[in-house]
């Protein structure tokens, strides 16, 4: 390298305009220089666990060109100019097109899209309830109580679980770009399934009232009533009920008094919402959706991230870190 190495240069200031210019290419001539370094060991090692590991860490590298390239294009225009007019010469010469920044969708956007379009298909608690961002691995619940005088009278800390989905796909299908990112969708399914799970499951912890056949409308109507006064001791609501696709059905029945369908009696008095999940099962929760009351805590955004290969395909794995927590446990009914 004939350039001077802007790092070593002594100096009292930052990085002039172009100073970070030439910081930017040597980061990614090191980058580069390491790539070589890595896969020419993954080439001559014999050891299966090392040459996995060699080729993960020279992909990690290529990652790192491209961040760094993207900030050196930000602050040159002109090399912006000259890498498009060299890309045009060689299609104009070899037929080989180049995406750059627009062009052709990187595989991972695209599976990431198409595992978020999963995950929408699904959510409906995660929607309902109000959530509150922590960025950390534990989260304190301060149990209010009180009527004239309200304070937090106990206080507990939990972790936060931390909810995972992998999924293969073919090298060659990626490729080529032959893949098919439905995968990608149901894997997003299967996820928002754990993540309906895991917030019903914090529920559990609310106040138990026993569940009946609900073989009449005044039956139903009766015990979501008699759940929600409960509740209503508790906090002033709105109020919520959650509940499974067999026991919505008997929810759209005629009432046989008022001559209107069940449901459409109950929305009048459950503005919080009225949500259905097949994950349920033979229980009924009515709750104050309040934040005083509930909420879900956040410790890491959904994101989905490139494992690496294993066998003839790539592994993906989609991660959050989230939970249900049920500040004042007398605000929710379990009907079991």
């Amino acid at each position: 390298m004939l350039s001077i190495n802007p790092t070593l240069v002594v100096r009292d200031k930052p990085y002039s305009r172009e100073e970070l210019m030439e910081a930017l290419r040597l980061a990614i001539s090191a980058e580069l220089d390491a790539i070589s370094l890595y896969e020419q060991m993954a080439r001559f090692s014999q050891d299966e666990n090392c040459k996995k590991i060699f080729l993960d860490v020279a992909r990690e590298e290529k990652a790192h060109v491209g961040e760094f390239t993207a900030l050196l294009l930000s602050l040159d225009a002109q090399q912006v100019d000259e890498l498009k007019g060299g890309f045009k010469e060689v299609e104009e010469k070899t037929g080989i097109k180049t995406a750059l920044d627009g062009g052709e969708q990187n595989y991972l956007a695209t599976l990431t899209n198409a595992f978020m379009e999963g995950v929408a298909r699904c959510r409906k608690l995660v929607n309902l309830i109000v959530k509150t961002k922590v960025y950390a691995q534990s989260y304190r619940v301060d149990v209010i109580e009180g009527d004239g005088e309200v304070k937090v009278v106990r206080q507990e800390f939990k972790a936060i679980p931390l909810i995972t989905q992998k999924f293969l796909v073919s090298l060659r299908d990626l490729s080529d770009g032959s893949f098919d990112p439905a995968i990608a969708v149901r894997a997003g399914e299967m996820f928002a399934k754990s993540e309906e799970r895991q917030i019903i499951n914090g529920f559990m912890a609310g106040k138990k009232m026993k569940l009946g056949s609900w073989e009449k409308t005044d039956d139903c109507i009766e015990e979501l009533l008699k759940a929600m006064r409960e509740v209503a001791k508790a906090s002033a609501g709105p109020y919520a009920v959650i509940l499974s696709p067999e026991r919505f059905s008997k929810l759209l029945m005629v009432h046989e008094k008022g001559g209107k369908m069940v449901i459409e009696i109950l929305k009048e008095v459950f503005t919080g919402g009225i949500i259905v999940t097949p994950w349920l099962e033979e229980k009924v929760i009515v709750f104050a959706n309040t934040p005083s009351s509930v909420d879900i805590v956040v410790g890491q955004e959904l994101e989905v991230k490139e494992l690496g290969p294993e066998g003839e395909s790539i592994a993906f794995i989609a991660m959050e870190a989230i939970d249900l927590r049920l500040k004042n446990p007398n605000s929710a009914v379990v009907l079991e």
